[in-house]
């Protein structure tokens, strides 16, 4: 959640859940079938991989204070950096790797939302004024690409379709069976403007 953004094209919330609903039918369509965690380890060692997504960790110095970043050089592959701390904690599991799943949906939510959009500014006369960095405060929430790629991560991470398969949702509740933090499942919620408390 930075300060400043790079400005997107703008993606209503129904936009993204049907993008992410098209990514998770062909990463890990089964998460689209019943309420469960995506399994963000195989996504990283056996899926991703075969889409030119590659996941790795990286030192705090270069990461420069970020969990997590995607580098959207390049023409083919795309390369997201995880920091080692969070890394170490996603190869752990449990409750203290939640912050790590959420940073690679994050993540992916740049490679897939804003990577091709990146590389085709790049090629333009404009490309300096298209890629400029702007105030997020400056930039609505529908054009902002951290909004646009944590509205992503959370739809990769807890799909509508499973959460109203659920019976008596809470917040802890559907944050224990999608494996994210109750902040992060409060905030999901609220994006796709379901009530539960």
């Amino acid at each position: 959640m930075g300060e400043d953004t790079i400005s997107m094209p703008p993606l209503r919330m129904a936009t993204i859940e049907g993008v992410a609903e098209a990514v998770l039918a062909e990463i890990f369509p089964e998460a689209l079938k019943k309420p469960m965690p995506v399994d963000v380890l195989h996504l990283i060692d056996n899926v991703l991989p075969a889409y030119g997504i590659h996941v790795s960790p990286a030192g705090a110095v270069e990461m420069c204070g970020n969990l997590g970043l995607t580098d959207p050089a390049g023409s083919t592959s795309i390369e997201i950096l995880i920091q080692e701390d969070s890394w170490d904690r996603l190869q752990i599991g449990g409750r203290s790797a939640n912050q790590a799943r959420a940073t690679v949906g994050h993540e992916l939510g740049h490679a897939v939302l804003h990577v091709p959009v990146i590389r085709k500014r790049r090629s333009s006369p404009l490309s300096r004024h298209l890629l400029a960095r702007v105030a997020r405060r400056e930039v609505p929430a529908y054009m902002d690409a951290e909004w646009q790629a944590w509205a992503f991560g959370g739809c990769i991470l807890a799909p509508r379709r499973t959460i109203l398969m659920v019976p008596n949702p809470t917040v802890s509740k559907l944050a224990d069976i999608y494996e994210v933090s109750i902040s992060m499942m409060e905030q999901h919620l609220r994006r796709l403007k379901l009530n539960v408390r």
